[in-house]
């Protein structure tokens, strides 16, 4: 039994996953904390706007980096990596200008009636901003995955939440309606600061002086296939609060968002750590042996004995739970919660398990399953509003598409692994 320990904890596996998820789990702890208080400085509309605005910037922040951050990791030398990473960053900062002008354009010269709600609110200005640094971000941090910096990574994780709740609380404080909106851009400018000056890297990055246009070319599967399934991807996570917006009400869209934002605590505490390192690991693997079956294997294990029980306690309890921690008037997002573990508990196993897709260069198949579940996935929500006119079913029609379609990424995800796809 020692000996079992012993291994456990010398496993350098679970070594690296913990420390990439200590610091998150830090920091989403402040969260989980400060939510009954924020819960009480705001109004469920107003988390329905922070929705609205996180899930139109995080789906256009995809087109920003061109996917090419996923390639960052490819290069065999650090100098052949960060002509990539200056890639990202012309093409966030020219793109995020396109969102500028496209947001005045529409919001201020045509006048253009969002049913969504998002041009109506002054923070829609704050999204090109929001999609910028969401770029430089995710470069920085596949940056430090590259070179397994994982105590970086989480560090880094936590100084964007602490500061994101800190000014949350501040801004609430004072009355600021639309603060948890400029405390989000506020975090990850602060995140990003963090990392180039304890890295140093903006003077490595300026110092490149290969052209960007080759570095495009030689990686231009990535952008060619990865955006549109990305955006796939991202449509099928993000789009539930603009439908609901639109089908239903802002209040609605605040009940999911608090239940998401409670729900997804272990993905983005866990998966997203086991996620980059498994993606490091198994390119080890396929190096050596070509294949990476038995990572794959070990870590499917370890991923369902840690998602079974959280998911379990959740669909059981969080109504009681909601109503508890945050009062009376949202005892409806704990029912949009028990709804929401149906298929998150399914995610959570299939989530680090799809990165093979990326490593094995299997975009395009990747790029399918993602555009047939987000559009199944919409159809399953405009159908619960046509036919019954309630969120809930809705919410249980997406769930069940969403099962399905984790299930067959994980099936051939494991083709993957066997190098049979």
């Amino acid at each position: 039994m020692k000996q079992k320990v012993q291994q456990i904890f010398r496993n350098q596996f679970l070594k690296n996953v913990s420390t990439l998820a200590f610091g998150t789990l830090i920091s989403q702890g402040l969260v989980v904390a400060s939510s009954p208080l924020l819960t009480r400085l705001f109004s469920v509309e107003a988390f329905g706007v922070l929705s609205v605005f996180t899930s139109i910037t995080v789906f256009f922040a995809v087109i920003s980096t061109g996917r090419y951050e996923l390639a960052i990791g490819l290069p065999k030398k650090n100098s052949e990596a960060l002509p990539i990473i200056k890639l990202i960053l012309f093409l966030g900062f020219g793109i995020s200008l396109l969102y500028l002008f496209g947001i005045i354009l529409f919001k201020d010269i045509l006048q253009i009636h969002d049913q969504s709600g998002f041009l109506d609110h002054s923070s829609s200005y704050l999204a090109p901003i929001y999609v910028f640094f969401i770029a430089v971000y995710s470069a920085l941090s596949y940056w430090n995955q590259r070179n397994k910096k994982y105590k970086l990574i989480s560090i880094s994780n936590a100084v964007q939440v602490i500061a994101a709740t800190i000014f949350s609380i501040i801004f609430g404080l004072l009355g600021f309606k639309e603060g948890m909106i400029w405390s989000l851009i506020i975090g990850i400018i602060i995140a990003c600061l963090f990392i180039l000056i304890k890295e140093k890297l903006l003077s490595q990055i300026w110092a490149q002086k290969e052209k960007m246009l080759p570095v495009a070319k030689e990686y231009q599967s990535f952008p060619r296939y990865m955006i549109f399934s990305d955006l796939s991807l991202t449509a099928s996570q993000q789009f539930i609060p603009l439908l609901f917006s639109i089908l239903y009400s802002t209040t609605v869209v605040g009940f999911f968002a608090m239940a998401n934002r409670m729900l997804r605590l272990p993905n983005i505490v866990i998966t997203s750590s086991i996620a980059n390192v498994f993606r490091n690991d198994a390119i080890d693997e396929i190096r050596k042996t070509g294949d990476c079956k038995a990572l794959y294997e070990s870590t499917f294990k370890k991923l369902i004995f840690m998602s079974l029980p959280i998911y379990l306690i959740v669909f059981l309890v969080a109504p009681f739970l909601f109503k508890f921690l945050f009062g009376e008037v949202w005892l409806e997002a704990g029912y949009y919660a028990r709804i929401i573990a149906l298929f998150l508990g399914i995610e959570f196993i299939a989530t680090p398990l799809n990165t093979l897709y990326y490593v094995r260069e299997k975009q395009k198949f990747l790029m399918r399953l993602q555009f047939f579940n987000a559009a199944f996935g919409a159809l399953a929500i405009y159908f619960g509003s046509v036919l019954f006119n309630d969120a809930r079913i809705s919410l249980v029609l997406f769930s069940v598409n969403a099962v399905f379609f984790n299930l067959l990424m994980l099936f051939f995800s494991y083709k993957i692994a066997r190098n049979k796809l």
